[in-house]
C-alpha cells in the first residue's frame, strides 16, 4: 500500500483518530525545534569551518520553514479566521502560510536537493524505470505546477487555503514518490504534512458559488 492510501485523511477523521494527529504532529514540532544539531554547532564554536557553518544554518532554516507550515496546518484544523479577525494584525496567516509553501516548492531548484532527488532514484545502485533526467525534469514541472497554484488569489479564505492544502499535498506526494513510498525512507514532516493538508482542505467551506 502506498503512503497516501496509508495517510488518507478519511482514515483519520473520527475524533480520537484526529487527536492522535494532532498530538503526533505537536510531538514532531518539538523535535524539528530542538534539533541535536544546533547544540553541535554551540559547542564547536568558532572551530566550525564556514562552509559547515553556512549549511547548518540553511538546514537550520528549511526545518524551521517545515514546522512553521505543520504549525499553520494545526491551527487552520482547528479554526480559520475570518478577513475580520485578522483586520489590524501586522501578519496574516493565509499570506504567511503562502509563504511558507512557496519556500518548500522553491528548495526544489537548489543544487543540493536536485542532487538528493539524483541519489534517492539511485538507491541501492538500482535505478527505477526512465532516467534520472526524467526526474530532473520533473522538479521544473512541479515547481511551476506549484508555483501556478500559490500565485492564484481566491477572494475567499476557505478557498485560498484548500488552494494551497492542495499545493502542500502535491509537493509531499512528489517526495513519497521519489523516496519510494518507503516509510523508512520518507521523512515524517512530509507525512503529516500531507496528513493534515488533507484534513484542513476537508474542512474548508467551499465557495458559494461551487
Amino acid at each position: 500500500m502506498k503512503i497516501d492510501q496509508m495517510f488518507a485523511a478519511d482514515s483519520f477523521s473520527e475524533p480520537a483518530k484526529l487527536d492522535w494527529v494532532r498530538q503526533e504532529a505537536e510531538y514532531l514540532m518539538k523535535v524539528m525545534e530542538a534539533d541535536p544539531n544546533f547544540s553541535l554547532a554551540e559547542r564547536l564554536g568558532q572551530g566550525m569551518p564556514p562552509e559547515s557553518l553556512l549549511r547548518f544554518f540553511r538546514q537550520r532554516e528549511r526545518i524551521e520553514k517545515a514546522r512553521c507550515i505543520i504549525q499553520y496546518l494545526l491551527v487552520f484544523l482547528g479554526h480559520i479566521p475570518s478577513v475580520a479577525e485578522v483586520q489590524g494584525d501586522l501578519v496574516d496567516p493565509t499570506e504567511q502560510f503562502r509563504a511558507f509553501v512557496a519556500y518548500e516548492a522553491d528548495l526544489l531548484l537548489e543544487e543540493d536537493v536536485r542532487n538528493a532527488v539524483f541519489q534517492e532514484t539511485n538507491h541501492n545502485g538500482t535505478p527505477r524505470a526512465g532516467s534520472v533526467w526524467d526526474y530532473q525534469e520533473r522538479i521544473l514541472v512541479v515547481n511551476r505546477v506549484l508555483k501556478g497554484m500559490l500565485a492564484k488569489r481566491e477572494q475567499d479564505r476557505d478557498a485560498a487555503i484548500a488552494t494551497m492544502c492542495r499545493a502542500v499535498e502535491q509537493l509531499s506526494l512528489f517526495w513519497f514518490d521519489v523516496r519510494r513510498h518507503d516509510l523508512r525512507r520518507v521523512r515524517r514532516s512530509d507525512i503529516f504534512m500531507f496528513l493534515l493538508a488533507q484534513l484542513v482542505r476537508s474542512r474548508c467551506r467551499p465557495p458559494a458559488d461551487a
